[in-house]
């Protein structure tokens, strides 16, 4: 049975190995850096990128998507049963599981484990290479060592040989080359073990590591039992490979919410690239974009025109081991997060991650955007203007806004019929977003789309979130079910906030009535939770509540409610989901049964750090708003409050183009204080009035009897 292709909706396919390899690609030029403000929390998510970028791991932890050479080869010479190896111990030197080896002796015999990378055939199971194939090699030139960590039994000793390559002896496809430690004495404690790789030939290995061991450097033992963990080649620069960081850190195999260990939700992935763009670290926001870029492009299953990305991804490198073909025929393919069940011998996956969510292909469309403005690679325009097009196929002419997706797996997906005011927040912004940097770089598009079409799609979603808003309560609904109908069973946090981060200039609604709900109806501890029942704080959505205050120039605010953040932030700069386990959403993440009641699992966070709260984290730090529909790529922002007019920020410095001769322009604090004042501007028509901002904040600006809030 194909590993790639589901048989309905019990999650489960048959495979009979562990989990994903990671394997290297060539990554283009990478972005331009830039220089801004420091954030502790976007030099985590740079910490997390590096550090994938260094290490390729054979074995981290048991179904670990980081894990490389994920196929098994057991050799054996004489009479002997075969060694058994548990790759879901508890005992670990470092993570949450480690290897258990039990491996029978005899005399004049010996046994042992390869770890390789294997060939998958179209509606094939992974199988093991031996040589035979001249895809199971990978490249790992750069490498400078092969770390691993290895102890005995407690109370024993184990004498073990290890080594990396030899696979395929004098076949055609041999690895090229071979080294070795010979015999080590391994005691209860753990060790540390290297294999230094300087001048190697480490051009085509399949097999990533082995061990062997035998009756004669044991002597007098039936049997040794011996473990092993953190075994990784380190590298001496970062690969140039594309990279997905975990959305949550991995918790053990017996608790709640372990199956999530290796999943790189396609959110949380966009929500990466902006924070770490922003922050100007773009190096590290390009690996991960180029990760976002190869998935949209190369499905297992599905046209980039049909779908878009998907909910979820395989955290690690997102591209298939070589000599890997999913059961539609394609090779590379983006690799699907899963799990394989030891007990069951089940390889897993889930509905949602599997899924297509309109909401997070508009982020992914925010994501691109801003690493198009940094770049100015057009790869990036070009997949956000993809994205975009697919989009439009959801859109609904009769209730408004856009439908939200696709759900299922492969072989049985529904599109889905409901209508997120989120997803149209999001869409509204990107579309609009979109609009501004076809407009500013002159881009043509094929097909007839150019940016007053987007703007009018944008449009179509505005006049979805507009109908969703309630101004007598003073908040957005949460959209439409299937049947039409306006969905009040829960009141979600975000959909509010989101909604001032996109319309906090629009005349339609009531910022400060806004903010009051969220007040009454959110706050706990200081902060927010996720929906009206305050059992637990939610650092996603109270970081969105902290940037709001900014764009709208409550400073101080900002600043006393960010202070509370960044306290409740981890000592490395990274922050957990909520402040304790089990703050609920009243969300079910599998839709309802046919007499409607829910079904699948009540989506909940856990103390546990996660990487889209720690993006957010970033934002806040930065001050950085990602839904302001007129967001130029400077993050600075411009909004008049008359009529509009030329008027921008970039790099610090405030301009007014078209001004009169002799207009007075005064620049003031959000409080009202006269900071900035130009007595006798004598610019002369279409001239341009300039001055340097004294700091990041909210300003309010006039020119004679123009008048504009800045947000710089």
């Amino acid at each position: 049975m194909n590993p790639f292709n589901y048989r309905g909706k019990n999650r489960r396919l048959s495979i009979l190995a562990s989990v994903w390899l990671t394997v290297a690609c060539c990554m283009p030029a990478a972005c331009a850096a830039t220089i801004t403000d420091d954030s502790p929390a976007a030099n985590w998510l740079a910490g997390q990128v590096d550090e994938y970028s260094r290490k390729l791991y054979v074995y981290k932890d048991y179904s670990d998507s980081r894990n490389a050479f994920t196929q098994r080869g057991v050799m054996t010479f004489g009479y002997i049963e075969d060694p058994q190896m548990d790759e879901a111990f508890p005992d670990a030197f470092s993570g949450i599981t480690s290897i258990k080896v039990d491996v029978p002796l005899r005399a004049e015999c010996w046994s042992g484990y390869y770890f390789g990378n294997g060939v998958l055939e179209a509606g094939g199971t992974p199988q093991f290479d031996w040589g035979d194939s001249p895809h199971a090699g990978m490249d790992l030139q750069g490498a400078e060592k092969l770390v691993f960590h290895a102890r005995a039994e407690n109370g024993q000793t184990a004498e073990v040989n290890f080594f990396i390559g030899g696979n395929g002896g004098d076949k055609a496809y041999s690895d090229s080359g071979w080294k070795e430690t010979g015999y080590q004495t391994l005691t209860s404690d753990w060790q540390r073990f290297e294999i230094d790789l300087t001048g190697f030939d480490l051009s085509y290995i399949s097999g990533g590591f082995g061990w062997v061991a035998d009756y004669m450097n044991n002597w007098n033992k039936d049997k040794i039992i011996f473990y092993l963990d953190e075994i990784y080649y380190e590298f001496a620069a970062p690969r140039p490979d594309p990279v997905f960081p975990a959305s949550y850190e991995a918790v053990p195999l017996d608790q709640e919410g372990y199956f999530i260990n290796s999943v790189a939700y396609s959110y949380d992935v966009a929500m990466t690239i902006l924070a770490l763009s922003y922050a100007g670290k773009d190096e590290q926001a390009c690996k991960v974009a180029d990760g976002l870029l190869f998935a949209l492009s190369n499905d297992r299953k599905f046209d980039v025109s049909e779908r878009g990305v998907r909910n979820g991804y395989s955290a690690g490198n997102p591209v298939s081991p070589p000599g890997w073909v999913s059961a539609s025929g394609q090779s590379p393919f983006a690799k699907l997060t899963g799990f394989f069940d030891i007990e069951s011998q089940q390889w897993w996956e889930d509905y949602y991650s599997d899924s297509y969510s309109t909401g997070n292909n508009a982020w992914a469309i925010i994501a691109f955007l801003e690493v198009w403005r940094q770049s100015e690679e057009t790869k990036y325009l070009e997949a956000a203007c993809t994205i975009a097009d697919y989009i439009y196929t959801l859109k609904d002419e009769i209730n408004g806004g856009f439908k939200g997706g696709w759900e299922g797996f492969d072989d049985d997906q529904q599109n889905a019929a409901y209508i997120s005011t989120e997803h149209c927040i999001d869409i509204y912004s990107a579309f609009s977003q979109l609009a501004n940097e076809l407009e500013k770089s002159n881009y043509i598009l094929s097909g007839g789309r150019n940016a007053p079409f987007y703007r009018n799609e944008a449009a179509h979603a505005r006049t979805f979130v507009m109908r969703m808003y309630d101004p007598e309560q003073g908040l957005f609904y949460t959209g439409t079910k299937s049947d039409g109908s306006t969905n009040k069973d829960v009141y979600p946090l975000d959909v509010n906030t989101w909604g001032l981060m996109a319309f906090h200039n629009d005349p339609a609604i009531d910022v400060s009535s806004i903010l009051s709900t969220i007040e009454s109806k959110f706050a706990v501890n200081g902060m927010y939770d996720f929906n009206d029942d305050r059992d637990g704080v939610w650092w996603e959505g109270s970081l969105q509540k902290i940037i709001v205050e900014k764009v709208i120039g409550n400073v101080a605010k900002y600043e006393e409610q960010l202070a509370i953040a960044n306290a409740a932030a981890e000592e490395d700069g990274s922050i957990t989901a909520a402040d304790h386990d089990g703050v609920t959403t009243g969300i079910w993440l599998e839709g309802a049964n046919p007499d409607g009641t829910p079904k699948g699992n009540e989506w909940k966070y856990n103390k546990r750090i996660h990487t889209g709260a720690t993006a957010w984290l970033a934002l806040a730090q930065l001050g950085r708003n990602p839904l302001e529909p007129d967001e130029w790529g400077t993050g600075n922002i411009v909004l008049p409050i008359t009529e509009q007019a030329n008027a921008f920020v970039r790099d610090g410095r405030l301009y007014i183009a078209g001004l009169a001769q002799n207009t007075l322009v005064k620049v003031y604090s959000i409080a009202g204080r006269e900071i900035i004042r130009s007595e006798s501007f004598s610019g002369v028509e279409t001239e341009t009035f300039s001055c340097r901002l004294p700091a990041r904040g909210a300003y309010i600006v006039t020119a004679g009897t123009e008048r504009w809030k800045v947000v710089y």
